[in-house]
This record gives structure tokens, sequence and C-alpha cells, in this order.
């Protein structure tokens, strides 16, 4: 077992030199979390934030989603993800009693009024009116394509960030040569010297260190021999 986030856990089993993972939440943590919120007591069970009594209603409901939504939102693949439901029931009832408790009513009075998703309508800042509700879900069946998209996206992000990385992928910066790389790097502003050289000012012109350049171009560029207009006539990809 290795541990992951502060309430996921991460179960591996090796089967024929594959692991098999299960992504599980610590609902015990989540509890917690949301009792040092102060959105229920030390065992789960939903009461009013005091801290958010004299916010109006609209702010109420804003910060209810916003904890439904970080907290839910990131665990749809994780193996028991049925039990979140525990924890929307919490942070639903949680905002309720603080509407209840707000107003001096009781909880049975304001689902009537507001009904389960505490929809309120209200005029903001501008003189539009608008309805804000808690954006509960309705199934909290277990999305097992979640963490292997969400993996492939990193992957994807990785190899988009360094895909420049090996010199065999890159062409020669100036003539577009495949072949033969070299990287050419230059030094920090704060310690190059007046005047820079050609392929410095172009360097710098697009924000590189470093750059790819085939043999040739980086003897050229080296020994300075290339004007400025040579250098900056093949645009980046």
């Amino acid at each position: 077992m290795r541990r992951m986030r502060k309430h996921i856990f991460l179960v591996t089993s090796s089967t024929g030199g594959f692991p098999n993972i299960d992504i599980r939440i610590d609902t015990n943590k989540l509890i917690r979390k949301l009792h040092d919120n102060g959105m229920c007591d030390a065992f789960g069970h939903p009461t009013s934030i005091k801290r958010l009594l004299f916010k109006p209603i609209e702010d109420i409901i804003t910060y209810g989603n916003q904890v439904l939504r970080g907290l839910i939102n990131n665990n749809q693949g994780c193996v028991n993800y049925h039990k979140m439901h525990r924890i929307q029931y919490i942070i639903q009832y949680s905002i309720a009693y603080t509407i209840a408790r707000k107003y001096d009513i009781s909880l049975r009075q304001v689902f009537r009024k507001y009904h389960s998703q505490l929809a309120y309508t209200y005029t903001n800042d501008k003189g539009i009116e608008k309805t804000i509700k808690l954006a509960l879900y309705r199934s909290f069946k277990r999305d097992k394509t979640f963490f292997p998209h969400w993996l492939n996206k990193i992957k994807q992000d990785v190899e988009y960030k360094y895909r420049d990385s090996n010199p065999l992928k890159r062409k020669c910066y100036i003539c577009g040569n495949p072949q033969q790389h070299i990287m050419f790097h230059r030094k920090k502003i704060s310690l190059l010297h007046m005047p820079y050289s050609n392929i410095v000012k172009e360097m710098i012109r697009i924000n590189r260190r470093q750059i790819c350049l085939c043999r040739e171009c980086f003897i050229k560029v080296s020994q300075n021999l290339l004007e400025f207009n040579q250098i900056t006539k093949r645009k980046l990809t």
C-alpha cells in the first residue's frame, strides 16, 4: 500500500509482471477534513458553519459547491467512489443547517422553501436576477476511465513540454537540416558582454537559452559569419 494524496491511498498487486492498481478514498480523513472546516462533528454528523452565519445565502451555497466539487470531482475513478454519497450528504445538510440557523428556522422549513438543492434566487450588484443552488451529484458510479485518462493527459503534457529534449527529433533552427545536431547555448543576459553576436540577439528575441543547430551553422554562428536576417528567416514551429 502506498499513500498518495491525504485522503486517498493506492493498493497495488502484481499479476504476470503488471501491477493491478486500486485507488481508494479514505472517507475517515475526508470527514476529519470536513470537521476541521466546521461542517460536521467528529462522528460525521452535519453541523452549521458558524463563520458563515453572517454571509448572504448565495455565498453560503457557493462555499458548499466549492467544497463539494473539490472533494468529489477528483475522486471519480476511485474503487469506492460510491462512498462519496455520504460526503455529499454531510455538505448538503451542513449548508442547510447553516441557512436554518441564520434565519432561526427549522431544517424542514429550509428544504420546503429551497428544496433539496437549496435553490436560491437573488439580485447581484448589477441588478441582474440570478439563481444559485447546490450542484448535487445524482450518481456515484465509478468512472473507470478517469485515472487512465488523467495519466494519459499528464503523459501528453510531459511529452509536449519535453518534445524538443531529444536532439534527434530536432531540426537546425537556421537551415532546417535534420541531421548532425549541436546545441548552441548562451549565457544569462547579465553575464553577456556587448555587443551581442547575431545568434545571441536572436536567442534573446525568442527567449531561448539554447537552440539546435547543424554542424555547419554552428561553426558559422560561432564565428559570427551570418547576418541577423539570415538567422531569423526560419520561424519556430
